[in-house]
């Protein structure tokens, strides 16, 4: 490809405006051109050394004709670079035939030249590539079956003949390979292009499919949990209405708050799932320890909380680039989890959250009651709940997995059930750190 932008450049300048296949055809013309350049002087100086001088002029107008021929390119005259090119060939092909004895092979110039008629010219110019294919075939007719005689040509030795008819075939041979190398050149971009095409219609006709599903899956379970918390709420409204006993109302109405926390709760999800999948990736430096913080403060509204140990191994100056708003929403979802599947039974329940520069990951790490092996395969797809202990949407480890997937990072849970869970966010970029937990440098975590 280097080398086609090479004559692309050469034979068309640089502010070439053309598509990819017209400048491969004009780069054919180009090196047409070149090969008349070539040719013309190689016979001058043969016919020179062979003391043959009739055909000197001839070779004149063909280099004058190719040089024509490339100066039109280069002004982006590109058609009337192609027809002058092939009509001045035919013309001196017909020419030479009629001067040159029959044993010379210029006849064969014919072929080529009918050939790059239609190579060099678009499908759309198909009208003009047979004119000038039917314009070689009435210019060879002439010259093989007429006796004109142009002028009288002096004997040439046997040697040169064979020499000349040698050249002629390898020449006529060379331009019709070419021609047709770059037509089999663009017939193969153009089927690369159509399977991949193909390809990525099947890869988006796939991935609608998968979306569709997701979204049916989407809209019964969000119509059903939505639905599910209001049923509840005008239950309670209904016991409310009936009972006279304060203790029971109180009881009644801390009941509705739960229920529109969760429900409250749900929403919250749901346009994190929204705003996740629509909202561009806008990387900053974020001061890690300080959000890990706040979430854990803004977390603390449950009245168990307070009762675990928050740790954190991330030092205070330590900077992660990142979005900002996913990083929040992957640390509340994965703190939140693991505060509601605490254990505090255990003597010291704890959370700890840290970052390993080596592994270039966060990590949060509880010793709750884990997630049974049968579940932990599953908890990152949407609306699966792996317990019956915490009712919830579902969404949450969900919407944790997408986030770490728009930053172009992986999240992995190792758990033991009954002893707690670790859930490693890798993010894409190498980080510089210190020790293997935390670092007092910058670390860069962008989007691949």
């Amino acid at each position: 490809m280097a080398a086609v932008f090479k004559f692309s450049e050469l034979f068309l300048g640089k502010d070439t405006e053309a598509t990819r296949s017209e400048v491969k055809r004009l780069i054919l013309t180009g090196y047409l051109a070149a090969i008349c350049i070539v040719v013309a002087v190689m016979y001058t100086v043969f016919d020179l050394v062979s003391n043959v001088y009739y055909a000197l002029p001839t070779y004149g107008v063909l280099f004058l004709m190719a040089v024509l021929s490339l100066l039109l390119l280069r002004s982006k005259k590109y058609k009337a670079a192609k027809i002058s090119l092939i009509v001045s060939i035919n013309l001196l092909v017909f020419w030479s035939a009629l001067i040159d004895p029959l044993e010379t092979g210029v006849f064969l110039f014919f072929i080529p030249v009918g050939i790059s008629s239609f190579a060099i010219l678009d499908f759309d110019d198909n009208k003009t590539g047979l004119i000038l294919v039917l314009f070689s075939s009435a210019l060879f007719v002439i010259a093989y079956y007429s006796d004109i005689k142009i002028i009288e040509v002096t004997p040439l030795t046997q040697s040169y003949i064979r020499i000349t008819f040698a050249v002629n075939y390898f020449i006529a041979l060379a331009i019709s390979v070419l021609a047709i190398y770059f037509q089999m050149n663009l017939n193969k971009q153009s089927e690369d292009e159509l399977i991949q095409k193909e390809n990525l219609a099947s890869q988006k006709n796939a991935e609608l499919q998968k979306v569709n599903e997701a979204l049916d899956r989407f809209v019964y379970s969000v119509s059903h949990d939505l639905r599910s918390p209001l049923s509840s709420i005008l239950g309670l409204i209904n016991l409310a209405n009936l009972t006279k006993d304060p203790g029971e109302l109180n009881q009644i109405i801390k009941m509705i708050q739960g229920r529109v926390l969760a429900q409250d709760n749900f929403i919250r999800e749901i346009i994190d799932y929204s705003r996740n999948a629509r909202t561009e990736t806008v990387c900053e430096p974020i001061a890690l320890k300080k959000l890990v913080e706040e979430v854990i403060e803004n977390l603390k509204f449950d009245g168990l909380a307070d009762k675990i140990e928050f740790k954190k191994e991330i030092a205070d100056e330590f900077i992660l680039t990142s979005d900002k708003i996913r990083l929040t929403v992957i640390l509340s979802n994965l703190i939140g989890n693991a505060i509601k599947y605490h254990d505090l039974n255990k003597e010291n329940p704890f959370i700890l959250v840290g970052f390993d520069s080596e592994q270039n990951s966060l990590f949060v790490e509880d010793n709750g009651s884990g997630v049974m092996p049968q579940h932990q395969q599953k908890i990152f797809n949407m609306f699966y709940r792996g317990s019956d202990r915490v009712t919830g949407s579902g969404l949450g480890l969900f919407i944790t997995k997408e986030a770490v997937s728009k930053l172009g990072g992986t999240i992995a849970l190792t758990s033991v059930y009954g002893e707690g869970s670790t859930f490693v966010v890798k993010f894409p970029k190498e980080t510089t750190a210190n020790n293997t937990r935390s670092s007092a440098h910058s670390v860069v975590a962008n989007q691949v």
